[in-house]
């Protein structure tokens, strides 16, 4: 294994437009107005702006109430705002939105519950979040199932979360579901086209191989304790990963593999796969889908595809680290060519360019657009306020007034338009909650019946987070040119024929990821989960093909 360690932390018009690649030498060339970006997206404001002066006929005159916003500071000061400054604290800020949310403004109300929360004051987030989610609003809704779900100062209270996310998300939909318990998984690693996303609802997928002996690899997971797996109807044990080796033969007949895994709760979850020799069958090359039922990406998603990949490596203050460049090259060519990203390639990035970045993508994106921000470069976490950072290329390793807060990067992405948002943090991102909060597709449907889940999925306002590790340092490289997540997440975006949802794309990248890690011996774990603050909704992240 070559290269150095990552450190990492989690507390985690559509169409074939350009690849932008942005050099180093990009700050050089900033005009005033990037510079106002950079600065504001140094720390958005909680702005309490004036009431607006409205004339009716000749003498008639009204003034609207007040109005609260996260904005950047020259935009509150040009709108005659107060603004509480960035390094003030949140119980400050939280007196910004107080009066709004004792008038009986539910956004207003929703902020002061998440500050609260924020502040640790659990029973106060709740009473407020309580009263914003009685109006309906989702937001609130949500933040009250993530503290219920977690039990912060408060009592858990697992129907009363189904129930707020089931309202969240709009009210209940035939092939989604909300549990507070994962269900068993059942994913081939190998051969890698054994995994396509989405899965057939039979579960049965069939692959071409080279006629004689190979192993096919499988993996078993199940959260709520595993009761038996079978093999071919043979009871079989699976090592303390979960994986199974199983030996077949590919011949003149098709090699049948059907693995089977019952939880504790007692729900089954099974996958087949039928190896054929190579040529012999024609009809192993068709997609595992019933192409003439999928969804048109058009009819999913109608706004713009953006994204910002950032690959941090020739570190001037510490370790130069090995795959960044390699690993988002690959993955905006895999955004660009197979999803329909407009990308913007951000290499070597200092703080200045990373902030002007994230700021201009926050005021392009409309509210129907799609945002993936990638992240690949060195976390790190400060000891004393558990904060996680993003490190620029010219950082101090020292010096925590040079690096890049997720705390700012969230609040970048609470204040964006775009209806969907995805992080994907080939190192730190903090604020993560639990993948319980997002609502599972029923694997057992077809790809006609896929249409009207993923259709509403579609519709939620979503921030969620996929990271390449919890709280562990993890490997930078390990898998020829590129990391061990980087390779699995390109792995497995090669593998989507149709729209999917963000959770079944991580749910493929992490059994991958853990049947490449297993030579290496490390305990590195991916993550996937709403964003917390960051003003999700419900609903998760769709990902459909061109």
């Amino acid at each position: 294994m070559t290269g150095v360690m990552r450190m990492r932390l989690v507390s985690a018009a559509v169409g074939m437009a350009c690849l932008l690649v942005v050099p180093a030498s990009w700050a050089d060339s900033l005009d005033r107005s990037q510079q106002d970006d950079a600065q504001a997206a140094d720390g958005l404001v909680h702005c309490l702006f004036p009431g607006q002066v409205r004339r009716l006929g000749a003498f008639a005159t009204s003034v609207t109430p007040r109005r609260a916003a996260r904005v950047a500071p020259k935009d509150c000061a040009a709108g005659g705002g107060e603004y509480i400054e960035a390094q003030d604290t949140s119980s400050a800020a939280t007196k910004v939105w107080l009066p709004l949310a004792a008038d009986g403004v539910p956004e207003a109300q929703a902020t002061v519950g998440e500050l609260y929360e924020r502040q640790g004051q659990y029973g106060l987030a709740k009473a407020w979040y309580e009263k914003a989610a009685a109006q309906g609003l989702a937001r609130a809704q949500f933040g009250l199932a993530a503290l219920l779900d977690r039990g912060l100062g408060v009592p858990r209270n697992a129907a009363r979360v189904t129930e707020l996310l089931t309202a969240a998300g709009g009210g209940a939909v035939a092939g989604l579901a909300y549990s507070n318990r994962e269900r068993p998984q059942v994913a081939f690693v190998t051969p890698t086209a054994a995994a396509p996303l989405p899965r057939p609802a039979d579960g049965r997928v069939v692959v071409e191989a080279d006629a004689g002996p190979a192993t096919v690899i499988a993996r078993v997971v199940a959260p709520a304790g595993l009761a038996s797996v079978k093999v071919n109807g043979q009871a079989q044990t699976p090592d303390e990963q979960g994986f199974l080796s199983i030996p077949v033969t590919v011949g003149e007949g098709q090699a049948e593999v059907t693995v089977q895994a019952q939880d504790r709760d007692g729900v089954v979850a099974q996958a087949q796969l039928a190896m054929v020799q190579r040529s012999a069958h024609p009809e192993a090359k068709a997609a595992s889908t019933d192409a003439s039922a999928r969804t048109p990406s058009a009819a999913l998603l109608k706004g713009r595809r953006l994204a910002l990949v950032v690959a941090n490596q020739a570190y001037q203050h510490w370790p130069r680290l090995d795959t960044p460049m390699a690993d988002a090259q690959s993955v905006s060519e895999a955004l660009h060519q197979h999803f329909g990203f407009d990308v913007t390639l951000l290499q070597n990035a200092t703080r200045q360019q990373l902030l002007a970045a994230l700021s201009r993508l926050r005021m392009q994106a409309g509210p129907e657009d799609q945002v993936v921000v990638y992240y690949a470069g060195h976390g790190q976490m400060d000891p004393v306020t558990a904060r996680g950072y993003w490190i620029p290329v010219d950082g101090d390793d020292k010096d925590i007034a040079q690096w890049v807060s997720v705390i700012d990067v969230t609040d970048q992405l609470a204040a964006m338009q775009a209806r969907h948002v995805m992080v994907i943090a080939d190192s730190c991102y903090s604020g993560t909650l639990t993948r319980s909060l997002i609502p599972q597709v029923d694997q057992a449907l077809s790809a006609a019946q896929r249409q009207g889940p993923l259709s509403h999925l579609a519709k939620q306002r979503v921030r969620v987070a996929m990271t390449s590790g919890g709280l562990e340092p993890v490997v930078d490289g390990g898998s020829v040119d590129h990391s061990l997540f980087a390779r699995s997440l390109l792995d497995m975006l090669g593998q989507v024929n149709a729209p999917v949802s963000a959770q079944e794309l991580f749910q493929g990248v992490q059994a991958r990821f853990a049947h490449l890690a297993r030579r290496l011996s490390i305990a590195q774990q991916p993550q996937y989960a709403p964003i917390g603050f960051a003003g999700h909704e419900a609903g998760d992240f769709v990902l459909a093909p061109m």
